[in-house]
């Protein structure tokens, strides 16, 4: 028969690292702390947290994202095939300008070296002109395409030694895209550093992933070391390992990018967020008192296309100048007319786009009621709506008269009664938009630096009566 022995006295307190506990505290003799290891603490507690403390951001997990730790993970998997890739790659282009060659000279070599970096410059400076702007508007997209385009850069490297008369052609395409690649990447890892980023600590969110990224790299170059005698000379084992890298680099990547659940609004996942609210089950209630039910974060990120620039039924120009929108007096107060007090919006189907000018001085949220208002129109250029839709009575009445508008012109009557529904309907989904978990005092919506500024006294929206009625 065991005989238990006194209860222990109850911890004065007990001490967590980060979720885990570490220890408890209990009073000692002569008035003095007594430390104990928590029951069920696991062995060598103290390197875990060692290696969390180098490689993950101090207070994780809930110091990040919640995709945080899926991203990672894949994308750890991307950099080991990308640095195995790399070694093989590096292996070709020395044998490319003449190392192991007794008929190359230093000269050529350095001369291709110059050439390639020449290129390389040439090529970061045209694509951050081109496209700078874009990056955090479609980080996701742009970063999957960085890691497409590295793996076409190593791609032209391997095939260099077996082209002598295309080599220096390969070896300066190769050089451009790596160059994009990093300029790529070094933006777009930025943009997804603040998104994962929860306590304003982006610095260190940034430093614990380039750590990983190491740790990553050094077990590549360990398996490169293993990997490139066994692959010596070049042949179709050489190819076939490549292949298998290059599809377990793009997969991971896509994996990766994937996990993401970004909460700020670029125009793809507003698109889907509008659409799945108008196409869905509608408010409980009056859209003007009820929020819509507008898709989650965790809904529409995995349905976002993965490639920049994705096609849509119009082409949206956001924060337009009005030589683009209007080209008579006539039209500019019908543009007013229709329009609401803080932007004008021009609908041209016959040429493909949607225009809104912003009017210099309107509140932080017009951007994102206006792109929204734009959207709602190009929705309404596509099937019809469903019974059960928000104000869907008003709304596919506008759906109609705007199939049956004549081509060749811009649909006022339907852009005054669509102002006049968005009235109600825009704030209602603003407020669906924050319920749902989307960040609404910032968007990445991209809007040109165009305002327009414009008098007063201009009747905005006169009542249906006092417009002639089309038929």
């Amino acid at each position: 028969m065991v005989v238990a022995g006194p209860p222990s006295p109850p911890a004065l307190l007990r001490e967590f690292w980060g979720p885990h506990e570490a220890a408890r505290y209990r009073g000692g003799p002569g008035g003095a702390l007594r430390r104990h290891e928590t029951p069920g603490t696991p062995p060598h507690f103290w390197l875990r947290r060692a290696a969390e403390r180098a490689l993950l951001p101090q207070g994780f997990p809930e110091s990040v994202s919640g995709d945080y730790g899926e991203y990672q993970s894949w994308d750890g998997v991307q950099a080991l095939c990308s640095t195995l890739l790399g070694a093989l790659s590096t292996r070709a282009l020395l044998e490319a300008v003449g190392v192991g060659d007794s008929t190359a000279t230093a000269t050529g070599a350095t001369l291709t070296w110059v050439l390639r970096d020449g290129v390389g410059m040439v090529t970061r400076i045209t694509f951050t002109w081109l496209q700078g702007t874009r990056l955090d508007c479609e980080a996701k997209q742009w970063r999957l395409a960085a890691d497409v385009i590295n793996d076409v850069a190593f791609v032209l490297e391997l095939l260099a030694p077996d082209w002598p008369r295309a080599r220096p052609a390969l070896l300066t395409c190769a050089a451009a895209a790596r160059c994009v690649v990093a300029w790529r990447a070094g933006a777009t890892r930025a943009a997804l550093a603040v998104h994962q980023a929860r306590r304003d600590n982006m610095a260190d969110v940034a430093a614990k992933d380039s750590s990983q990224e190491t740790l990553v790299n050094g077990l590549g170059l360990l398996l490169a070391l293993l990997l490139l005698p066994l692959l010596e000379p070049r042949g179709w084992a050489m190819w076939g390992v490549a292949s298998l890298l290059v599809a377990g680099h793009v997969g991971a990547n896509i994996r990766a990018i994937g996990a993401l659940r970004l909460e700020i609004l670029n125009r793809p996942r507003l698109r889907l967020a509008l659409g799945g609210a108008l196409r869905g089950a509608g408010p409980t209630g009056g859209a003007g008192t009820t929020p819509l039910r507008v898709p989650t974060p965790g809904d529409v990120n995995p349905r976002e296309p993965l490639l920049p620039g994705s096609r849509s039924r119009l082409k949206l120009h956001l924060g337009a100048p009005l030589s683009l929108l209007v080209t008579t007096e006539a039209e500019f107060q019908k543009a007013l007319e229709c329009g609401t007090r803080d932007y004008i919006i021009i609908l041209r189907p016959e040429r493909g786009w949607v225009g809104v000018g912003l009017r210099r001085g309107c509140p932080p949220q017009t951007p994102l009621l206006a792109c929204s208002h734009a959207l709602l129109l190009e929705e309404l250029l596509g099937p019809e709506l469903p019974r059960g839709a928000p104000m869907g009575a008003a709304l596919r009445t506008l759906q109609r008269r705007l199939r049956s508008c004549p081509p060749g012109s811009v649909p006022w009557e339907v852009l005054a009664e669509s102002s006049r529904v968005w009235r109600t309907l825009g704030p209602a989904f603003l407020r669906g938009l924050e319920a749902a978990g989307w960040e609404t005092t910032r968007h990445l919506l991209a809007p040109e630096e165009w305002q327009l500024e414009w008098a007063e006294p201009i009747a905005i929206n006169p009542a249906p009566s006092s417009r002639k009625k089309t038929k």
